[in-house]
């Protein structure tokens, strides 16, 4: 019987943005009664061997080769089949998805039936389908690794690691939660052999909201979404369960309710004379359906530490072998979460590389190219990376984050939103008790914007403050002295120069003589969004206001602006600054007729 086939909107929008002639490798997660859904691809280079191994690396456990994809009357795909047909585990009929260059029209399924192949249909995978019926689990494990400095040592010692690893003698821990997992399955008695991953999810408790009742269908619900706000990564809707590694005291299951050793430290010795420790803190992660059977995560927890080793083994010996230098580097796990993916990458980084080393940038661009990406855009920085709710928590202030999702429609006629591309943090009045209410609109105008290039991973450096704005630009000769420490206000000018002096990005200034004459430019923003996708600080007599999107009917020439509004002075509710309108879409009587704009409109820099 052949499998039923899915295909995400994710990967068909990448899918369509492919232009070239050229061949690649699809990815996808088997589950349920026989259901394929297909997730990514990579593109392979027609010449040398082919990336698809190290490409699948990169991705969660679960998401596995399956295919390959051919785009227009590509030649490579012949060559490229039997090899790739030959590697597809997860099952017996792997797929061909035939495409059109810059379009889905006419793209074709196949599946492989006994070496010929059968069209069949797919259905679409929207995203909140994808959010709603899969998780990710993203485990955390400390592991000494003895090997000598040489590319042949460290690939057989990690092999040996591996082995170690799937030796069965781990036990797997939601953290701060009395919930196990080894070799035997469940070592809690809440769950059976029929219990599912969606299971797992509902029993894991809501920080400070341990002892509430969850009884009766309102509160019921309203857990479970409290559970999944927990439970998701900054800028991602997927929930993300935290896992952590111990080593278990005995595997005999007649002994399964002692606890199990506090903590995951294998070393891994070599006879060589020469010998270096390294210290491998992994970071792996997995893909699952929520209906996948609970018995299953440890298998899935084990692949992917394997997979997470995989990529150190990797960045280790390329290290070795480019450089000559016998020395060992700490590699680190980063993970990415792309918008366009609708999936984790993960990526293994040397600790003494920096971002900007010739090698790095390199391995970045190599990335870009192999997954379709733009080498205009950083995707894979270490500051793109994905901060987890667990890292953040702790922090002492972090402002909100996206206010306008959930906002009510603006209400234009037959308008298309331009909207900000990318994650923000909103700032405004009295933050961090900075007494700033009658002048600092423009100050957290820009605040919001370097967020912005800060959350994109086009910089580390931190969110300037009032007191850093006035010194930047007294520095610069373009205030006195006596600005410095004062309650002065800026404008669009001062914004522009400060993305410079912070952050090397340059601006577009935009100037409107009225507020009355502010819909001729509802195109040029709308462009701005399609084409940068920053936040826009638009100033007017006094005031400063973010600009965040337009709704713009072309017909009819009728617009509304998506505004973040500065001057709020309230708590950080979402609820509240939704409501009152302090970011919403605001129609013309919202500017000054009388009053002139100038609109600061940053433009992303050339980074990968």
């Amino acid at each position: 019987m052949l499998p039923k086939l899915k295909i995400s909107a994710f990967l068909l929008k990448r899918l369509e943005r492919t232009k070239q002639q050229c061949s690649g490798c699809l990815y996808g997660v088997f589950y349920g009664d026989g259901t394929l859904l297909l997730l990514s691809f990579n593109i392979e280079s027609s010449l040398g061997q082919l990336n698809y191994e190290q490409i699948q690396h990169r991705f969660p456990a679960e998401l596995d080769l399956c295919g390959l994809v051919k785009f227009g009357d590509c030649s490579d795909a012949e060559a490229h089949l039997n090899e790739v047909i030959k590697s597809v585990d997860i099952t017996d009929n792997p797929i061909l998805l035939q495409c059109e260059l810059g379009t889905l029209v006419g793209m074709r399924a196949s599946f492989f039936i006994h070496g010929k192949l059968e069209e069949v249909p797919y259905e679409v995978m929207e995203a909140e389908q994808l959010y709603n019926d899969f998780c990710f689990t993203r485990l955390k494990c400390g592991i000494f690794l003895e090997t000598a400095p040489t590319p042949e040592s460290v690939s057989r010692e990690m092999h040996v690691l591996r082995k170690r690893v799937a030796d069965g003698s781990l036990v797997f821990n939601v953290p701060q939660t009395r919930i196990f997992m080894s070799s035997c399955g469940p070592l809690d008695k809440r769950f059976t052999c029929d219990s599912q991953i969606q299971d797992l999810i509902d029993v894991i408790p809501i920080p400070e909201q341990e002892k509430e009742s969850s009884s009766g269908d309102k509160k019921k619900k309203s857990a479970q979404k409290e559970v999944a706000k927990h439970l998701a990564p900054i800028g991602c809707d997927y929930e993300v369960i935290p896992i952590d590694v111990m080593r278990s005291r005995s595997r005999d299951p007649v002994n399964r309710d002692s606890p199990p050793h506090p903590a995951l430290s294998i070393a891994v010795i070599t006879e060589e004379q020469i010998r270096v420790q390294v210290p491998l803190e992994i970071e792996a992660m997995a893909i699952l359906c929520r209906k996948t059977k609970l018995q299953r995560l440890y298998d899935v927890l084990i692949e992917s530490i394997c997979r997470a080793s995989r990529l150190f083994e990797l960045s280790l010996i390329e290290h070795l072998t480019e450089t000559e230098s016998g020395k060992l580097l700490v590699p680190r796990s980063y993970h990415f979460y792309p918008q366009e993916f609708g999936h984790f990458v993960s990526c293994s980084y040397l600790e003494e590389l920096g971002d900007d080393d010739p090698n790095m940038q390199e391995r970045r661009k190599r990335i870009h190219r192999q997954l379709a990406l733009p080498v205009s855009r950083p995707y894979f920085r270490r500051a793109n990376r994905v901060h987890f709710s667990k890292e953040t928590e702790d922090s002492v202030w972090t402002p909100l984050l996206n206010t306008h999702i959930g906002v009510r429609p603006s209400g234009v006629a037959d308008g298309k939103e331009y909207l900000v591309n990318g994650n923000y943090h909103y700032h405004h009045y009295l933050q961090q008790q900075v007494q700033d209410k009658g002048w600092g609109c423009a100050y957290r105008s820009l605040q919001t914007i370097c967020s912005w290039f800060l959350l994109q991973g086009y910089t580390n450096a931190p969110i300037p403050t009032h007191l850093e704005v006035q010194e930047y630009l007294y520095k610069i000769n373009d205030k006195p002295a006596a600005f410095v420490g004062s309650s002065q206000w800026i404008g669009s000018t001062e914004i522009s120069m400060c993305l410079q002096g912070f952050l090397n990005v340059d601006s577009k200034i935009l100037h409107v003589a009225s507020g009355a004459e502010l819909p001729t430019i509802a195109s040029e923003l709308a462009m701005h969004f399609q084409t940068q996708g920053t936040p826009v600080m638009i100033g007017g007599g006094v005031l400063a206001h973010t600009i965040i999107g337009v709704d713009y009917c072309v017909q009819t020439g009728q617009v509304k602006f998506l505004i973040l509004d500065p001057h709020y002075t309230g708590a950080d509710d979402l609820a509240t600054i939704q409501i009152k309108g302090w970011c919403g879409w605001k129609g013309m009587d919202f500017w000054a007729k009388g009053s002139y704009y100038n609109l600061c409109m940053p433009q992303r820099p050339i980074l990968y």
